[in-house]
């Protein structure tokens, strides 16, 4: 009987996943979920962008997200490096080449796509209860019922007119806030579009994610606009938090809502 207890053992902790102790994060939205999945202590570098939560100040930075420094990478040892679909360019190539890890994380086109992120990442670091207890707190989070006609939303994402289309997650965040994204038909991610398109579309709701209201208001034939008219310009949103496939998203969908529908 004690043989048999002991081989029981011996099978579980050999088939259980090893759990990363040293991670290097190169997005921002991976070392958020990090930190929210409880591992944060097994962060040993993240990139120059990740600044929440505070904590991830006091972590070794690692160069931009898109052109890490290699060699300060590999002077960490960290067991795996946590990438986005760059991976497969000459960093994640010379990464790999040197013998680390890199786990590629898929773009996050949709809300779904970040529930499939925290998912991976947690089952990485052996922590898959604590992935799945994340999920079903941001699920909990959404709306539970859509209005039945939509208004519809222009988003800027950055000035110049920079604004998410169909394939990108704030596509969604914005259908779950109540909103219909009115570059929603564009089969693309972000893109440029020009003031013309959207004084044509004439969004009922405006979200400004860089600017002010001011800015926006001086534009030529602005105050035309259905939100203009609605006083629906809405610029209280946290850019980081709303832009960034993570956590903190969930709760800007919540208060996206509340400003379209002036919810309290």
């Amino acid at each position: 009987m004690a043989r048999s207890i002991l081989i029981l053992l011996l099978y579980a902790l050999c088939a259980a996943p090893a759990q990363a102790r040293r991670v290097v994060s190169l997005m921002p939205s991976y070392t958020e979920i990090v930190f929210a999945l409880g591992a944060g202590g097994e962060l040993a570098g993240v990139s120059n962008f990740c600044d929440w939560p505070p904590e991830a100040a006091k972590i070794e930075k690692t160069g931009d997200y898109l052109r890490p420094n290699v060699e300060k990478v590999y002077s960490l040892k960290p067991d795996v490096v946590l990438a986005g679909p760059w991976a497969s360019g000459s960093p994640g190539k010379q990464l790999a080449g040197m013998g680390i890890k890199v786990l590629t994380v898929p773009e996050e086109r949709s809300v779904a796509d970040i529930f499939a992120t925290v998912r991976l990442i947690a089952a990485e670091l052996g922590r898959r209860k604590q992935g799945e207890r994340l999920v079903k707190k941001l699920s909990a989070a959404l709306p539970a019922r859509l209005p039945e006609k939509p208004l519809r939303v222009y988003i800027e994402a950055d000035a110049g007119g920079w604004t998410p289309g169909g394939r990108s997650f704030l596509n969604d965040a914005a259908r779950l806030a109540g909103g219909r994204n009115i570059f929603a038909g564009e089969d693309r991610g972000y893109f440029q579009a020009s003031w013309e398109e959207v004084l044509l579309l004439d969004p009922e709701a405006v979200v400004l994610l860089a600017g002010t209201k001011e800015e926006f208001l001086a534009r030529p034939m602005a105050g035309g606009l259905a939100a203009v008219k609605s006083g629906r310009i809405i610029t209280g949103l946290d850019r980081n938090a709303f832009s960034r496939p993570g956590p903190r998203l969930f709760g800007e969908i919540k208060r996206l809502g509340e400003f379209l529908y002036g919810k309290k």
